[in-house]
């Protein structure tokens, strides 16, 4: 792990033994799974991803692949910073990458595309159904 600290505080070292000492329990899919929920969890404290929740769908279906990779501290230093500046966690930030690398539109723009066209479409009803008819009642309430 390249971008694992060189010298930990004592408070981050005990913090360390314990949680590999409740990893040692388990085989190496399971601790990847542990470790990847956490990460999520603190991935969602950190100002969590005001576009979707997790599970529920985006403009091409449901997210629910996670996609992981490494880079140096110094390149995960300057995501963040990057991703702070557009007001995003680095998950939202790493989506928009991803998306823009596949379908060369950011995921946060596709969401708003998305919503555009949901609008038009029931401006569009609205204009073809026209006004409802409905009974006015007036006179003095009973």
């Amino acid at each position: 792990m390249s971008d694992a600290p060189k010298v930990l505080s004592r408070a981050e070292a005990a913090a360390a033994k314990s949680i590999l000492a409740a990893l040692a329990r388990l085989d190496a899919e399971q601790a990847e799974r542990v470790l990847a929920h956490v990460q999520a969890e603190l991935d969602q404290a950190e100002g969590g991803d005001v576009l979707f929740a997790r599970g529920i769908a985006g403009p091409n279906g449901a997210l629910d692949t996670c996609m992981k990779t490494w880079v140096d501290s110094g390149t995960a230093e300057l995501f963040r910073r990057r991703a702070a500046m557009r007001n995003q966690n680095s998950s939202a930030c790493q989506r928009d990458c991803i998306y823009l690398l596949v379908h060369e539109k950011t995921y946060t723009v596709m969401v708003a595309e998305k919503a555009l066209h949901d609008a038009d479409a029931m401006d569009l009803r609205e204009h073809l159904t026209g006004p409802f008819a409905a009974r006015k009642f007036w006179g003095p309430g009973r």
